[in-house]
């Protein structure tokens, strides 16, 4: 019955093959799933350290695949995180990922099963679009939006294919399919600029890919 609970905290948690034992002593003492998963989550330090591990020696995709199934394998979705929220009751598994983005701290977690996160500060912050862009560099597999002055992420996925169409100037390139019109190019500034012009409604979403910066504007038709 607590075999699942001991494989999961051994292929994500702090543990290692020794502690079966000990694991299955502490895990026939608990009654509660919710019980259970905060016992074999992983420690904040070993979960990060992983992340970063991932990250830099394999890729940014493989670190979030990592980080989103360690997320769905133990119920970590949080609507509202905050740095304060990791072992507290009915939150007792929740983890995040810690980045540090212009000299401060934030944190990084899933929201939902739609692999949909969440960007937050430690502390009280005001979004900027450079802290947007920096963001945008560091998971390159993700397009953001600033909501509200919340930083939301989602994977970069389309229904359809974009098409080139007339560049707009010598710095921005356009595309579209269906939904969305796509502004590529290397200089925010005159990302910005040019998107500015076309009258968007809702925020862009952004993204980085290849050296190159996306604005996606939704379409109204």
């Amino acid at each position: 019955m607590n075999k699942k609970w001991v494989d999961l905290a051994i292929k994500y948690g702090g543990f290692m093959d020794q502690d079966r034992v000990f694991l299955e002593n502490r895990l026939a003492n608990l009654k509660t799933d919710e019980e259970k998963r905060a016992l074999v989550a992983p420690p904040a330090s070993v979960l990060n350290a992983y992340f970063a591990e991932l990250y830099q020696k394999r890729s940014p995709k493989e670190a979030t695949d990592y980080f989103f199934q360690l997320t769905q394998a133990l119920e970590m979705f949080q609507e509202t995180p905050d740095f304060h929220l990791e072992g507290k009751a009915g939150a007792a598994q929740f983890r995040f990922v810690r980045l540090n983005l212009s000299g401060k701290s934030f944190g990084f977690c899933y929201k939902n099963e739609k692999e949909e996160a969440i960007v937050f500060s430690e502390f009280p912050i005001k979004i900027t679009r450079e802290l947007c862009f920096e963001i945008a560099q560091i998971f390159p597999d993700y397009v953001l939006q600033n909501e509200n002055e919340r930083i939301l992420m989602k994977p970069a996925q389309f229904q359809a294919a974009f098409e080139p169409m007339e560049s707009l100037s010598a710095l921005t390139d356009l595309a579209e399919n269906e939904q969305f019109m796509r502004l590529s190019g290397y200089n925010i500034d005159d990302l910005f600029e040019e998107a500015e012009k076309i009258r968007y409604f809702e925020p862009p979403l952004l993204q980085y890919e290849q050296k190159k910066f996306h604005l996606y504007i939704k379409k109204l038709f």
